[in-house]
C-alpha cells in the first residue's frame, strides 16, 4: 500500500525509561489509525546541517486527514505527555502529493 503522507519525528531522548513507556503505548494507536512504521532508528548519520537527533521515526499514512486524526485522537492525547516529558523533539507532516 502506497503511503502519501509521512510523519517525521526527530528526537533527543533524556529519559529513556519514560520514553520506553511512550513507545509501548503509541505503536498500537498509530496502527489503529492506519499508520505504518517505515523507519525507527537510533542509527542516524548526518550528511548536512546541524541537527543531530538521537532517534528518528518515519510513519506513513494514506492521507493527511488520517495522520491528523491519529495525532489529535483522544488515545494519542492521553499518552503524548510521555514523549513530551522524555524527549526534545520536532514532528512534521509531509504530504507527498
Amino acid at each position: 500500500m502506497k503511503k502519501t503522507v509521512m510523519v517525521i519525528l526527530i528526537e533527543s531522548v533524556h529519559n529513556p525509561v519514560r520514553y520506553a513507556e511512550y513507545i509501548a503505548a503509541v505503536k498500537d494507536i498509530v496502527e489503529q489509525h492506519g499508520g505504518e512504521y517505515i523507519a525507527r532508528s537510533n542509527k542516524i548519520t548526518a550528511f548536512c546541517g546541524t541537527i543531530k537527533p538521537e532517534r528518528s521515526i518515519v510513519i506513513g499514512f494514506d492521507s493527511l486527514a488520517q495522520a491528523e486524526s491519529c495525532f489529535n485522537s483522544p488515545e494519542y492525547r492521553a499518552v503524548k505527555h510521555l514523549r513530551e516529558d522524555s524527549t526534545v523533539s520536532s514532528a512534521f507532516f509531509i504530504d507527498n502529493d
